[in-house]
């Protein structure tokens, strides 16, 4: 049996990868910076470690933008996404190459529902991520937040010439 987590799942991708060392020189940077602003230990710890997380939060929210996702098109058999990668999205695709999404419109076309109304369903499409995917998109975001560190440092640093030197 294999293993239950999948390498696109948060938990699993926030902890592979040279993300755990990035995002520990982010909270860092931010620590440093907090403490020189706030000048409270725990109050300056607190607010490192919520925007460390509001970050974290961020880029998880937009992972499967980072990097270009790959589309398959055809019929219900054919339009889907290879084992082990990671689905954006699916759905239809009508005749003016319009995309209805799985989300808003996926009622059997037998059926004719509202949102199929006046168009004609020709395939289906898949946008994914296959498992090749995992380092483009664990060094793009390692860079986002390797960057915010070194915005984060360079702000610390100018606070701290500006206060004693």
């Amino acid at each position: 049996m294999p293993y239950p987590a999948q390498w696109y799942e948060p938990p699993v991708f926030n902890a592979s990868g040279v993300l755990p060392l990035a995002s520990t020189l982010l909270g860092l940077s931010v620590g440093a910076l907090a403490g020189l602003l706030i000048r409270r230990t725990v109050a300056a710890m607190g607010a490192a470690a919520l925007t460390t997380g509001a970050v974290t939060v961020a880029l998880t929210a937009v992972r499967g933008s980072l990097w270009p996702a790959r589309t398959v098109t055809g019929t219900p058999e054919t339009a889907r996404a290879p084992d082990g990668a990671w689905t954006l999205d699916n759905g239809r695709i009508t005749d003016t190459g319009e995309r209805l999404s799985a989300d808003t419109c996926w009622q059997p076309v037998s059926e004719h529902p509202a949102c199929l109304s006046g168009k004609t369903v020709t395939g289906e499409y898949a946008d994914y991520h296959p498992a090749s995917h995992f380092w483009p998109l664990q060094l793009v975001e390692a860079g986002i937040l390797l960057a915010l560190a070194a915005l984060a440092l360079a702000l610390a640093f100018r606070v701290l010439r500006r206060r004693h030197g």
